[in-house]
């Protein structure tokens, strides 16, 4: 699980970091101070992946927005969800 949450948060650290940058810019998040640097190093990251994939928490708060913005996003978190809570936590 660990191994795999970490491929994920890897990926997101390189790919919707920036894509977190921009849209915090812009006031995307003005209720969330966490959002912002949610993506921000693999340990946030992975953090996040936790709270949003495992344990089912601010999900619609943090994605939505960001898919909103840059749909090609949705493939990052569909891809976690799918090997993280279908693949492993099955």
């Amino acid at each position: 699980l660990i191994l795999v949450m970490t491929f994920w948060s890897v990926i997101a650290v390189e790919v919707l970091h920036p894509l977190v940058g921009e849209l915090a810019a812009r006031g995307a998040w003005k209720d969330c101070e966490r959002c912002p640097t949610a993506f921000s190093s693999v340990f946030k990251a992975n953090l996040t992946f936790f709270q949003t994939v495992i344990a089912g928490d601010s999900w619609g708060l943090l994605a939505v927005p960001m898919i909103e913005a840059h749909p090609w996003a949705a493939t990052v978190f569909i891809g976690a969800i799918l090997t993280l809570a279908i693949g492993l936590l099955n």
